[in-house]
């Protein structure tokens, strides 16, 4: 039941847009999402670039990838990032890396932070739309 609470607590229903924060926190902290820029630059930034806007690698920020990914749970994007990055060794970034990472991805996409760090149990939440 507990878990339930949390899971429902942590669901995102405001919609992204304008360059705000959604009203609704994120499924991940402030200082998450700030260690995941510093995972991210070490990882990623070479093919999608420090801005995310993408090089090599395809735009994590702006309408196609909020198009691609809002209205699905956060589990989706983390497993898909999981399961392709890098490319170069699939599958291979931790837990410890692979969740600061994708919280930097999301507050990158105007979702704002909460009150508890992502993790494989809690991406249930929605990436909204």
């Amino acid at each position: 039941m507990k878990r339930l609470a949390l899971l429902s607590g942590l669901i995102m229903i405001a919609a992204l847009g304008g360059g705000a924060a959604s009203a609704e926190p994120g499924p991940f902290t402030e200082q998450q999402a700030a260690d995941g820029k510093t995972k991210f630059n070490n990882h990623c930034a070479t093919c999608h670039r420090p801005s995310l806007e993408g090089g090599q690698g395809a735009a994590l920020i702006g309408d196609a990838f909020k198009q691609k990914w809002s209205g699905k749970p956060v589990a989706e994007l983390r497993d898909y990032i999981h399961a392709t990055m890098p490319p170069t060794a699939p599958g291979s970034l931790p837990d410890d890396q692979l969740d600061p990472i994708t919280a930097y991805i999301l507050s990158k996409n105007d979702v704002a932070p909460g009150d508890a760090p992502l993790s494989k149990e809690s991406a249930s939440a929605t990436f909204p739309k």
